[in-house]
């Protein structure tokens, strides 16, 4: 009897998932919400249930790359879900409950009933293996520089992947622009914020994103933020965010250990981060001019041929977050501790760029 029951309220569960999707819901989405809504143990039960709905639909043959790029990032961090069917029923009983109540949320792709039967060819859009090769070049930069102590190092790998970016995402943009029939690409995707200071880090990835062509939308509510943008842009605005995120933690962790006035109170962190944020923002803006710049002195691009890209780009961007969302407003920040935000600012001047070649003012 405990059995049946179990597999009742499992079917149950994975059931109101498959509607969920259809009303704009994500998989990285539903892990998003489950964490913040319910206890931390009944996480890895959610995960064993997304990938097993998964298995189900054949989205692994289907499902659009994004959601595919979803579904590994849920398997490699929780390499213990396959072992976990039957899931406890309590937690099938509340992650059915949860997920059944989940409303309409702008949907950034098609839902699994707009899928094809099986993908095509062009419907995976696999990466140039040049793309591979730049991208693979770029993220071993970043973890060198990530990694050394050596002031003189982390700048030395930081000019050459600033260099590395700009003159990807110009090469990406022209070769994409000279294809017979290509149009301008944008694609949106959310990212998903961690607490504590939630408006705070998505402030940085929207300084981030306004230098990298990258509109981003914050939603408070469910503490998303919405990239618009094209996909050489997202790709580099997040690996930037994600090496950031962390620099900034560090250097404001190491400011509460070296005994600054006010260090480890929560208005002095969030000041922090607000300061970062704005300077990282204009340091990437002057990052990318420069190697702008230097990529059209080299002949590698003319202004002629770079500046309507550019605006084309722009307005396909601003297109689909009208599309998307329609009329948006500003939201701004009220920093209360003035030496948290010269703190913040000067962690900021000291960060390292590594990800971040490619930052023109938005």
């Amino acid at each position: 009897m405990s059995d049946n029951r179990t597999h009742i309220r499992q079917t149950a569960a994975v059931d109101a998932l498959a509607r969920a999707y259809e009303r704009g819901w994500q998989p990285a989405d539903i892990l998003h919400v489950t964490k913040r809504a319910l206890d931390a143990t009944v996480v890895g039960s959610a995960a064993t249930l997304v990938l097993h709905e998964a298995r189900t639909s054949r989205a692994w043959s289907r499902a659009p790359r994004q959601w595919l790029d979803q579904l590994r990032a849920i398997a490699d961090a929780h390499p213990e879900a396959e072992s976990r069917l039957p899931v406890d029923q309590d937690h099938a009983r509340s992650l059915g409950f949860l997920w059944q109540l989940l409303g309409h949320w702008t949907a950034l792709c098609p839902p699994p009933s707009a899928w094809p039967r099986q993908h095509s060819e062009s419907t995976a859009q696999p990466q140039r293996p040049a793309d591979l090769k730049v991208l693979n070049k770029i993220r071993g930069l970043l973890a060198k520089a990530e990694s050394t102590e050596f002031t003189e190092e982390a700048e030395t790998l930081t000019a050459k992947a600033q260099e590395l970016m700009t003159r990807y995402a110009i090469n990406s943009a022209l070769l994409d622009s000279g294809e017979p029939g290509q149009g301008v690409s944008v694609q949106s995707r959310r990212v998903h914020l961690d607490n504590p200071y939630v408006k705070q880090k998505a402030l940085l990835l929207t300084s981030i994103g306004t230098a990298n062509h990258v509109q981003t939308l914050y939603n408070s509510r469910m503490a998303t933020a919405t990239m618009v943008g094209a996909p050489v842009d997202l790709e580099q605005v997040e690996m930037l965010f994600t090496s950031l995120l962390v620099q900034a933690t560090r250097a404001m962790r190491k400011a509460g250990e070296d005994g600054e006035v006010g260090s480890r109170s929560t208005s002095f962190r969030k000041a922090f981060l607000f300061g970062f944020a704005i300077r990282i923002g204009q340091r990437l803006t002057e990052a990318d001019k420069a190697a702008t710049a230097r990529a059209v002195v080299d002949a590698e691009v003319s202004f002629g041929d770079l500046l309507p890209l550019l605006a084309g780009r722009a307005a396909a961007v601003k297109a689909e977050v009208d599309r998307l969302f329609g009329p948006t407003k500003s939201w701004r920040h009220s920093p209360v501790d003035p030496l948290g935000v010269l703190a913040g600012r000067s962690a900021a001047d000291a960060a390292n760029l590594s990800a971040g070649g490619q930052a023109i003012a938005g």
